[in-house]
């Protein structure tokens, strides 16, 4: 069986905008299309890969390649991490089986209370944790507040450890997976 259309790429400047499937007897410039906007229209039912919108000739039409993606440079990746950092230390830690909220005003309230806790001399406070009210001794409030600092400072050390392999030379972190690596373990799991 013979095919009945034809594949045509539309790439003006190099870059393909359009892929159009003709009639095999509609002849681009001549029975469809003006002869300008054919001169920017290849063939390309044989081809395969076929090419897709987006796609880069530097021959004309004769060849095409999927664009080129650009490796992240610095400044993005060193946002990359940051944004890492911050949604993790945000994510909260479990302490005896207790979901903590580990939001920037958590963070000041877990501080705060137990500093009134230890100064006022006080055997216990009441808090509401992120999966609610609870009482905790001044041992138990000081292990939550130990526990929620020790996640921030390992939040902003991962961060501090992907800025330096960002700007390390040769540079040893190179892509987001390798930031979100560096960030893997400081998530909760459910």
């Amino acid at each position: 069986m013979t095919d009945i259309t034809k594949i045509w790429a539309y790439h003006p400047g190099g870059t393909v905008e359009d892929v159009v499937s003709l009639p095999i007897d509609w002849v681009p410039g001549e029975t469809v299309y003006t002869p300008e906007h054919a001169a920017d229209m290849s063939d390309v039912t044989a081809l395969a890969p076929r090419p897709v919108q987006g796609w880069i000739t530097m021959d004309g039409g004769a060849t095409f390649t999927a664009p080129f993606e650009a490796p992240p440079g610095v400044e993005q990746l060193v946002a990359y991490a940051k944004a890492k950092r911050d949604a993790a230390e945000v994510a909260g830690v479990v302490v005896g089986g207790v979901s903590i909220d580990t939001s920037l005003d958590s963070q000041n309230r877990i501080g705060n209370a137990y500093a009134y806790a230890e100064a006022a001399g006080l055997a216990s406070v009441t808090f509401k944790a992120a999966s609610g009210w609870i009482v905790l001794t001044l041992d138990q409030l000081k292990a939550v507040s130990l526990t929620v600092g020790a996640h921030v400072q390992a939040c902003f050390a991962a961060e501090d450890a992907c800025d330096a392999g960002i700007n390390a030379s040769p540079p040893t972190i190179t892509t987001y997976a390798q930031i979100d690596e560096a960030f893997a373990s400081l998530v909760p799991v459910p």
